[in-house]
């Protein structure tokens, strides 16, 4: 597929893509929700390693209270979709789409599913990463992927010890590195030997 040409038409994600493309390298967007600020942490950490945008998943119905919490876990719990905001950056202008946020209730937050619901038809290939205090990482990591409906290229969770020592670092470059294509590997020619004259 050539690369896109730059138009004033096109939006913001657009144009960044097109130079992406024309640069060679993979236009990559995280769509991340984050309430306390520890997935937002971890995505801008992982954005750093793959020059990635980052839409933020907007939504109102909880907060940092007794109230927010009990709301957010008992419709993760109950498998509920709240209301979230329209999308800055859309999934189709990219490659790649990881999708990032906590496990609340033994379940992927309900932003994230309510973004996955929405945006399911155009999203390309995915790469999935959760944040939990210690349990039901993968069991979540397996719900997730259910949601979008196809294996995504990675798969990671964080828990908080590793946020705590700081060892969540490493687990994020290698994480990158393994949804980064490879090079295509370059033929070598043979060196010419000159012919010897006797």
């Amino acid at each position: 597929m050539p690369p896109r040409a730059f138009s004033a038409n096109l939006s913001l994600s657009e144009r960044r893509c097109a130079r992406m493309e024309v640069e060679g390298a993979m236009a990559v967007l995280i769509a991340c929700y984050s309430l306390t600020g520890t997935t937002r942490t971890v995505v801008a950490e992982l954005a750093r390693h793959l020059q990635a945008d980052i839409e933020e998943i907007r939504c109102d119905r909880y907060d940092v209270s007794f109230m927010g919490w009990w709301r957010a876990a008992a419709d993760s719990w109950r498998g509920r979709r709240p209301p979230i905001a329209p999308a800055v950056h859309g999934a189709g202008n990219y490659e790649l789409v990881v999708l990032a946020g906590p496990i609340w209730a033994w379940h992927p937050c309900p932003p994230l599913r309510a973004y996955i619901q929405r945006e399911r038809a155009t999203l390309p290939d995915t790469a999935l990463l959760l944040t939990h205090g210690g349990s039901a990482g993968q069991q979540s990591l397996d719900e997730l992927q259910a949601w979008v409906g196809r294996p995504p290229k990675a798969r990671l969770t964080v828990t908080a010890a590793e946020m705590k020592s700081g060892t969540y670092a490493e687990a994020v470059a290698h994480f990158a590195q393994s949804v980064r294509p490879r090079p295509a590997l370059v033929p070598v020619q043979p060196a010419s030997v000159p012919e010897v004259t006797r």
